[in-house]
C-alpha cells in the first residue's frame, strides 16, 4: 500500500516510473475535467474509470483483492476511509477473479486505516487486501478516478527499477536489473565518505520484488549504537519464499566521519512480521 497527494506526485521517488506515469497522465486528464465513464489508456491493461459512490459504515464494506491489476484510487470529491492489510488472506469467500479480478473475504488480518480526501491517491498491489468506501464519519458521497494497472504490464515496462528513500536523511537507493529469471539488487548509500555499493542475486523476477516494495526498509531487530558501531538488521522485500535483509553497520571513525559496512543477505523461508524475522 502506498498513500500520497497528486500536487506532490513528483516527490514520490519509491513509484515505479511508468507507474508514476501513468498517474501523472490520469491526473492530467482529470485536472482538464473529465466526465463519469471508461477510458483506456494501453488498450486492457491499463484503463480508468471515474465514478461517483457512496461511503458506508465499515459493517456493510467487503475487504477484497484483485490479481491482475494494480489498483490505484484517486478521491476528486469527499472522502473515503481505506482499509488495508499486509497479510495476504487467510480464505475467500466469493472468488470472482476469473470474471472480474475481484474476490471477497470476511475478514482481513490486522487490518489498519487509511484516511483519503479530495486529489490523494492510494496503490493497492496485487493480492493485497482492501476495504474500500468506508465512511470516515458518516456515509457521504464520493467521486472518485480508478486507475486499473495490469501488473504483469507494469513489469514487462520496468524491466530495470530503481527504488529510492531517505533514511534519517541519508540518499539511500536500490536499483533492480532482471537477468533473465534472476534479479540483481544493487543498494547505493552515501554517507560522510565514499558512498558504498552493496550487491545480490537472486532467484526472482523484477516484478516480484517491486510489488512487495513498501517504500523503505522494515526493521527486524533492536537497534545497537555504542558510539561507534551503529547495527541493525531490516527487511528491504518480503517474498513469498523468503526475503531479503539488509544488515546495516555504521562505523564512526577516529576523524568522526561515518562509513557504512552494510550487506544484502537472502533469507529463505522467512519474513519480516510485526518487527521481527518469523518463519513463513
Amino acid at each position: 500500500m502506498f498513500k500520497g497527494n497528486l500536487s506532490k506526485l513528483d516527490s514520490y521517488k519509491n513509484i515505479p516510473v511508468k507507474m508514476f506515469e501513468v498517474i501523472e497522465q490520469v491526473k492530467q486528464r482529470i485536472n482538464a475535467s473529465v466526465e463519469n465513464g471508461h477510458y483506456q489508456l494501453e488498450g486492457e491493461d491499463v484503463f480508468f474509470f471515474v465514478v461517483d459512490d457512496n461511503t458506508k459504515v465499515i459493517s456493510e464494506c467487503k475487504p477484497e483483492i484483485h490479481r491482475k491489476y494494480i489498483d490505484v484510487q484517486i478521491i476528486l470529491s469527499g472522502e473515503e476511509r481505506f482499509g488495508y492489510s499486509l497479510q495476504p488472506f487467510q480464505s475467500i469467500a466469493e472468488d470472482l477473479l476469473e470474471d472480474r479480478d475481484v474476490a471477497f473475504s470476511d475478514n482481513i488480518i490486522n487490518e489498519q486505516f487509511a484516511n483519503l480526501e479530495p486529489h490523494d491517491f492510494i496503490i493497492f498491489n496485487t493480492e493485497q487486501p482492501h476495504r474500500p468506501l468506508v465512511a470516515v464519519n458518516k456515509p457521504m458521497p464520493v467521486r472518485k478516478a480508478v486507475i486499473k494497472i495490469s501488473h504483469q504490464w507494469l513489469a514487462e515496462q520496468s524491466i530495470n527499477t530503481t527504488l529510492a528513500w531517505n533514511d534519517s536523511n541519508i540518499p539511500h537507493q536500490i536499483t533492480l536489473k532482471q537477468a533473465g529469471l534472476r534479479t540483481h539488487v544493487e543498494m547505493r548509500i552515501v554517507k560522510d565518505v565514499e558512498p558504498e555499493v552493496i550487491m545480490l542475486a537472486v532467484e526472482h523476477k523484477v516484478e516480484d520484488l517491486v510489488s512487495v516494495w513498501q517504500g523503505a526498509a522494515i526493521p527486524i531487530s533492536e537497534a545497537f549504537d555504542d558510539g561507534n558501531l551503529y547495527s541493525q538488521a531490516r527487511v528491504l522485500f518480503n517474498l513469498e519464499q523468503g526475503c531479503v535483509v539488509w544488515l546495516v553497520n555504521h562505523i564512526k571513525l577516529p576523524c568522526g566521519n561515518k562509513m557504512s559496512a552494510d550487506k544484502l543477505a537472502w533469507v529463505p523461508a522467512m519474513q519480516a512480521t510485526n518487527g521481527q524475522l518469523s518463519a513463513i
